[in-house]
């Protein structure tokens, strides 16, 4: 439910408090709520458990009473009095009338309670034929409010007087708002009797078989059965007799609680409809803003948007006329300008004095303040009677036309009969004024922009000496921010290679230049201690001595080491030319050679960068060169190795396992073409045309700057070239660099 308390609470309270303090006591609680009246008395809505207790308070507070228990009484005997208008009861109060009697009312206590306060668990414990036994407690833990506990009492106690009987006794055992987990209590309660007219028949049939009886008695002849069976009819009759009586009375009392019923259902019916009506109308209002806000914001001509405002609320809403007049200020006077409906070309001729006691129309043009007139003829408010009777206006509604802080004209729709409009009506007037007032105030402000354009020129010519002081400084501010870019393009490299060193850190473990500096003398020295050995074989002993020398040679495995020496001191070798060109390729890519031009093997470039991101790919990434034949090509070196590294970077990075990278170069129009394809996940369709944006990234905070692709795009865009990026839906990706094999001028 979207509340604890129906507002079945509130229908009760406002009148009880506006019979007990008056209307003064009702706007205080209708301030309290923050809800309308309208809404208070509606019994499917609900209020929040928290402001019910407020409300109780300013009602305690309002009557001057101190008691909470007492007060909670006093309003509960209230709800229980029964009312003939359906707009002053609730459907729980006709509902239980029509149960009939106590215990069908005590039985359903739990649907009943529930309806009027879901906060509440309520239990029926135990139901007999005259007393029953109830528990409840809050249903979220919470603290039980004693006027709630309090009117759950009285309204045990009151049940049985709807149907005139005496009221119940209610018996506590506990209650929750005395320390309790739960408040219990007994009730018993008096049955309806079977009634005057039932034992009127059943007391007349016992005389009438008693002198039947007598009769027989004195009768000779006549046995003791016929007696006793002569006298048992006028019993009979009397009890079946006060059995029709009674039953006749119920079905009465029957038709009369299904004629209540009826009632109520009509009365919910009717109720439905109207809010049927009301949502109908509503709807049909917010799609008149809806097109009426389209319509005015399509043009920017006031004359159209008048015409738009004015249109759609007699042609959609059905209003009789509408009109719109324009305020005059230098002439001072309100005039009639754009009219549908009834009697709109007499509006044409309307010109009204600009003062507050002259008319309605110039009365909200003054004040800004929307008015509505039910009856003309009967309105405390200054009217031109002149003016209202040649236009047949009986009841009207006028709201102003206001932009920013001026009013500049009044919008009203009017009609022939009186009481016609609503607050609702008011409502949307001010809605539709708003949507005009804005939708001129953006047309005005286009027509300012229009002639401070055309002024501009002038402005322009006068001021050509101090725009052109202005270009030479932002001349001067852009050959700063040229070296500014030149200096974040080193940032960037720097920060890549400090990425790129980390990755080859454990190849550099020892001291490269003492390893190949060492790996000659170490061959030499081998080389001498094999010649030695040969010399030592060779050199005769005795068979002892020759056998223990073999056994040893033989556990030393020395043929093995001689025979794989070689090898080992090979690959050690291979290794530090290794190194070497890696740390090689690592200083060629970290030199400035600051706007350096020359004449460039990109392939050499390409394989130097492979070399720099190796530990990104090995293992895992395989590489494979389509290299056509290029010649040299003329340009940065740095820059273009920026490039290359950048895109093979990102190319190892798109690869989550293994997978290939394919290098393409060929020559194409003049330049030379190079194409980095990955195998990786691709590139979204939303983002690819933003990823040479400065600073966006798709890696994860602290990954990426952003600026790596930004700054090879304008690398390549300064060597006088081009690059693209394509991913088609497979995935993978395609970065293409185009670049002249010359130097272009700038």
């Amino acid at each position: 439910m979207p509340g604890d308390v129906n507002c079945i609470f509130t229908k009760v309270l406002i009148p009880f408090v506006e019979k007990e303090v008056g209307p003064a006591g009702v706007a205080a609680v209708l301030r309290t709520a923050r809800r309308s009246r309208e809404y208070l008395v509606a019994d499917h809505n609900w209020l929040p458990l928290p402001l019910a207790n407020e409300l109780v308070r300013l009602a305690m507070e309002l009557m001057g009473e101190t008691d909470e228990e007492r007060w909670a009484r006093r309003y509960a005997e209230y709800l229980m009095e029964w009312r003939p208008s359906r707009a002053d009861r609730h459907y729980l109060g006709t509902y239980s009338i029509g149960l009939g009697e106590p215990r069908r009312y005590f039985e359903r206590c739990k649907t009943i309670w529930g309806q009027f306060a879901s906060f509440l668990r309520f239990e029926l414990v135990d139901i007999g034929r005259r007393q029953a036994r109830f528990r409840w407690r809050p249903a979220s833990g919470g603290p039980m409010p004693r006027w709630s506990c309090t009117q759950i009492k009285v309204g045990l106690e009151r049940a049985p007087t709807v149907w005139g009987l005496p009221p119940a006794t209610v018996t506590e055992r506990q209650c929750a708002t005395r320390g309790a987990d739960a408040c219990v209590v007994d009730v018993r309660w008096t049955n309806p009797p079977l009634g005057r007219s039932f034992w009127s028949a059943t007391l007349g049939g016992a005389a009438g078989a008693l002198l039947t009886a007598y009769a027989l008695a004195t009768t000779p002849g006549v046995s003791w059965g016929v007696q006793a069976l002569a006298g048992a009819a006028p019993f009979a009759a009397g009890v079946g007799l006060g059995l029709m009586q009674r039953e006749r009375a119920r079905r009465r009392d029957s038709q009369q609680l299904l004629d209540l019923q009826s009632e109520e259902i009509v009365y919910s019916n009717n109720e439905l409809e109207k809010k049927f009506r009301d949502l109908e109308t509503k709807i049909e209002q917010l799609s008149l803003l809806i097109d009426l806000s389209a319509a005015v914001n399509a043009t920017l001509d006031p004359e159209k948007i008048y015409e738009q405002a004015v249109q759609p609320l007699v042609h959609r809403m059905g209003y009789e006329a509408a009109h719109l007049y324009l305020v005059d200020r230098d002439r001072g006077v309100v005039r009639g300008h754009q009219a549908a409906g009834r009697a709109s070309r007499q509006l044409e001729t309307v010109e009204l004095p600009l003062d507050d006691g002259a008319s309605a129309v110039a009365r909200v043009a003054t004040t800004g303040l929307p008015l509505l007139v039910d009856d003309v003829e009967a309105s405390p408010t200054p009217l031109h009677l002149a003016t209202v009777r040649a236009l047949a206006v009986r009841a009207f509604v006028a709201v102003p036309l206001r932009v920013k802080d001026r009013i500049f004209g009044v919008l009203t729709v009017a009609s022939s009969e009186r009481n016609r409009f609503a607050a609702g009506d008011l409502e949307l007037m001010s809605a539709v004024a708003n949507h005009v007032a804005l939708a001129v105030d953006r047309a005005e402000s286009f027509q300012m922009i229009e002639e401070l354009t055309r002024g501009l020129e002038d402005k322009v010519r006068v001021r050509t000496e101090q725009l052109r002081a202005a270009n030479e400084e932002l001349q001067a501010a852009y050959r700063d921010l040229q070296l500014t870019q030149v200096q974040l393009i080193q940032r960037e490299k720097m920060a890549s290679v400090g990425q790129l060193v980390a990755g080859v850190a454990h190849e550099l473990n020892n001291p490269i230049g003492f390893v190949y500096s060492n790996v000659g003398t170490l061959d030499d020295f081998v080389k001498r201690l094999r010649a030695i050995l040969d010399v030592y074989r060779a050199l005769p002993l005795a068979d002892a001595e020759q056998a223990r020398v073999d056994e040893r040679w033989k556990q030393l495995k020395v043929d093995y080491a001689l025979k794989y020496i070689d090898s080992m001191i090979e690959g050690v070798r291979e290794g530090a030319e290794r190194a070497r060109k890696i740390v090689r390729d690592l200083r060629v890519f970290a030199r400035t050679d600051a706007d350096v031009w020359q004449a460039v093997d990109l392939h050499e470039e390409l394989e130097s960068s492979l070399t720099l991101v190796n530990h990104l790919l090995k293992d895992r990434v395989t590489v494979h060169r389509t290299f056509g034949r290029l010649p040299s090509v003329e340009c940065v070196r740095s820059q273009i190795d920026q490039v290359f590294l950048n895109l093979l970077a990102n190319a190892a990075q798109a690869i989550t396992g293994r997978g290939a990278i394919t290098i393409e170069t060929r020559v194409e129009d003049g330049c030379a073409v190079v194409g980095v394809n990955d195998t990786g996940a691709g590139i979204a369709p939303d983002v690819i045309g933003r990823i040479f944006d400065p600073f966006f990234t798709t890696k994860p905070v602290g990954e990426g700057t952003g600026l790596g692709l930004s700054i090879s795009y304008e690398i390549v865009k300064k060597h006088g070239g081009e690059i693209r990026a394509e991913s088609p839906p497979g995935g993978g990706a395609t970065f293409t660099v185009r670049l002249p094999l010359t130097r272009r001028p700038s």
